[in-house]
């Protein structure tokens, strides 16, 4: 669906057409649920939030905000309720230990797989060089690249500046290439 037709929903909605949450409901469920498994791993309280996200939303129809990207909306609204619920449930894996917004993601060899299965030592260097990122640099290389947002989106859903999610994707991106440079000049000196 296109930001252009969410956007078109996202008003009807607010006008009080349920109808047009319900289909925002379906059209953003998978990417909400995927987001935040790499934020919590707990698939049943990722569930637990949206579903209490889209309640909320329900409750009061004509008095929720306008927003430019709905997605973006959302995502930042599930990244605070998973904050929220699991403060609340004191888990021993909570979003917010060090610093606001800790992000965990752990890229499994199956998505590398699929997106090129030619070469499965390049996806091993890869998936290690992506590993040794920081939490904040692979939320935002996943919002960027996984979910296709914009850096001015990516910056509102992390509550940071444009600058510093620029700044975080540039480095991250710098790191990587790093990262794999070594790991191909070590595998040619193993393999001579």
């Amino acid at each position: 669906m296109t930001d252009l037709r969410s956007a078109e929903l996202w008003t009807a909605f607010r006008g009080g057409d349920l109808e047009a949450l319900a289909v925002l409901f379906e059209v953003h469920y998978a990417a909400l649920f995927n987001y935040g498994l790499k934020l919590t791993g707990d698939d049943e309280l990722v569930k637990d939030c949206i579903q209490q996200l889209f309640q909320k939303l329900l409750q009061r129809p004509t008095q929720v905000a306008e927003v430019q990207l709905v997605k973006a909306y959302f995502f930042t609204s599930l990244r605070r309720h998973l904050g929220d619920e699991t403060k609340r449930r004191q888990r021993s894996y909570s979003l917010l230990k060090s610093y606001a917004d800790p992000f965990e993601v752990t890229y499994s060899h199956e998505e590398f797989l699929i997106a090129e299965q030619s070469d499965a030592a390049q996806q091993a260097r890869l998936m290690s060089a992506l590993n040794r990122l920081s939490k904040r640099q692979r939320e935002a290389l996943y919002l960027k690249f996984f979910d296709g947002f914009s850096y001015e989106h990516i910056a509102e859903v992390m509550a940071l500046n444009t600058q510093s999610v620029r700044n975080l994707v540039f480095n991250a991106l710098k790191a990587l290439r790093s990262n794999m440079l070594v790991s191909l000049a070590l595998l040619a000196c193993i393999s001579v």
